[in-house]
């Protein structure tokens, strides 16, 4: 295999959100979890697709810190790809996103050092997944996927990203708070 793995290939390597970490080096376990906000027990998160009162999508802003990551290939599979560090793609951005109340699709952005992206996914039961892409796919930018919840005002996560030639590898976590959607009933 001399060609080079795919940015797809690596995010979905990186973050397919099915729990396992092993296979992404970095912090240590305590050190992650204490990175990345996780919600409290006394704020239970919702059991059905965010809301403003069924009228219009919810609106959410926030922001989100980039830092370099790695992805670990075990030995036994024999991969010789080494991704070609960058110092681009490091640093804080900005996320908004809509969530539409009636089946939890969810449309957004991303700007900063790892847009600009475009964000499309699910929200539903206090669960947040969605894909991150270019908005112009010749640039070779960033691309990968977004993982986190949704409380009822406030968002957590984290995001796993690569150049889309299979480049440099970036981790972020976010942070969103709900912000009411123009025209929607308070």
């Amino acid at each position: 295999m001399t060609r080079t793995i795919g940015a797809w290939a690596l995010a979905g390597l990186c973050a397919c959100g099915r729990g396992h970490v092993d296979h992404v080096a970095g912090p240590e376990p305590a050190e992650a979890a204490a990175a990345v906000p996780v919600a409290s027990a006394s704020a239970p998160l919702p059991a059905t697709p965010a809301t403003t009162n069924g009228a219009a999508p919810i609106a959410w802003q926030g922001t989100y810190k980039s830092v370099a990551s790695t992805l670990y290939v075990p030995p036994e599979l024999k991969v010789t790809w080494k991704p070609s560090e960058t110092s681009a793609g490091i640093g804080e951005g900005t996320i908004s996103l809509r969530v539409d109340p009636g089946d939890g699709r969810v449309r957004g952005e991303l700007d900063g050092p790892l847009g600009p992206a475009e964000l499309t996914g699910l929200a539903a039961d206090g669960r947040l997944t969605a894909t991150i892409a270019r908005k112009d796919p010749r640039d070779h930018g960033f691309a990968g996927t977004m993982v986190g919840t949704l409380g009822a005002d406030r968002g957590e996560g984290t995001m796993n990203v690569s150049l889309s030639q299979g480049g440099a590898i970036r981790s972020a976590s976010f942070v969103l708070s709900a912000r009411a959607a123009p025209g929607a009933p308070r």
